[in-house]
């Protein structure tokens, strides 16, 4: 067995959960869920077609903390929450016992706040010391009755801005239309004047959401802590916070795996898999320390052998795998750029099958 290392986003891969959407949902009243809608696509617009210096994918999970502060968000409530709402991927529990048992280091890397993504890890059996994700401590944070009167104003009027509208065929800032500008020229006086100039604004700089280059940064400092090259690891991720991730560990020869993905990450990885169990990582990650990344290429063109003892991997490891992937809803593919529409619209009907329409069509 080749000594390998996993890397798996959280939100994704080993949860069903948004927990960024849920939290606004279920305490931002009303219309939470819409708020957050709207700053997940204001996110985008700055991350993906702006490209603003100094904001990166995910630093939506910072756009939002005056917001959920003003609501009565805090430390202990957002630890209960934490683990009240936590929905494992089906098979998760089972199939992280088995890569734990296969003495592989596995690192959880998440944009998510630390408080979910160390409930998750917990819940799997994982280390917490390999979970990176965004650190957050709320009660330190002080919030005026004047400033948090501002917040819930302003959030009744995020809520009745225009619907941003993201062409999908270009990334040019300047092909919003009429209404989705008027949306992103309040949002960026209300996010770059307003809110800074706020005491609780400390949070857009105090607080630096694990997203994008700090995926990848966290994915080299767990390379540095194994003594691994990359070459070595399988980066497994689901959304466009994971896209610097997947580029880095290609380029130097790792395995890049989008799991139930959305357009961005079937874009930029190597495998896809397609699936209503998390078992599939187990498989893939079996094959890469027994036989290395050709075959799991090779398992990934030709789908799953009806008999898995074809993949000549320890008896006991075809079994457990068998029995996790039995009667399972599991599709491989190898990147390929002209079905990326097809395998795209494939791996995100079933993303929506599992996490529902919103939390699916979230970036």
């Amino acid at each position: 067995m080749r000594a390998i290392q996993l890397n798996t986003d959280c939100e994704g891969p080993l949860c069903l959960n948004d927990n960024a959407f849920e939290l606004c949902r279920d305490f931002i009243k009303p219309n939470g869920d819409r708020f957050f809608i709207q700053i997940s696509r204001y996110d985008d617009y700055l991350a993906d077609y702006l490209h603003k210096p100094g904001y990166k994918a995910g630093d939506t999970l910072k756009l939002i903390l005056p917001f959920l502060k003003a609501y009565g968000l805090n430390n202990e409530k957002l630890l209960n929450y934490s683990w009240q709402s936590m929905m494992l991927v089906p098979g998760a529990e089972e199939a992280y016992r088995f890569l734990k048992g296969l003495q592989l280091p596995i690192f959880e890397i998440s944009t998510s706040y630390h408080q979910f993504a160390q409930a998750v890890g917990q819940r799997l059996g994982l280390d917490e010391a390999n979970i990176f994700a965004t650190q957050l401590d709320l009660d330190r944070y002080s919030l005026s009755p004047l400033e948090a009167e501002s917040l819930i104003k302003l959030t009744s009027e995020i809520v009745a801005l225009p619907e941003i509208k993201l062409p999908e065929t270009t990334s040019n800032p300047n092909n919003l239309d009429g209404p989705s500008q008027q949306a992103v020229a309040r949002l960026d006086q209300i996010f770059w004047e307003i809110i800074p100039s706020m005491e609780i604004g400390r949070f857009y700089q105090e607080v630096n959401p694990i997203g994008g280059v700090e995926k990848e940064r966290a994915l080299r400092e767990s390379l540095a802590r194994t003594g691994l090259s990359p070459a070595a690891a399988i980066y497994v991720g689901d959304s466009i916070t994971d896209v610097q991730a997947f580029q880095a560990i290609r380029a130097q020869d790792g395995l890049a795996v989008s799991f139930n993905g959305n357009r961005y990450a079937v874009a930029q990885a190597e495998i896809i898999v397609i699936a209503d169990t998390a078992w599939p990582v187990a498989l893939i990650a079996a094959v890469f320390a027994s036989h290395g990344k050709s075959r799991v290429l090779a398992l990934a063109r030709q789908g799953l052998p009806a008999d898995l003892a074809a993949l000549e991997l320890p008896p006991e490891w075809t079994a457990a795998l068998a029995t996790g992937l039995k009667n399972r809803d599991v599709t491989l593919y190898v990147a390929n750029p002209a079905r990326l529409e097809q395998i795209a619209q494939q791996s995100i009907a079933l993303r929506t099958r599992l996490r529902g329409a919103a939390i699916a069509a979230l970036s």
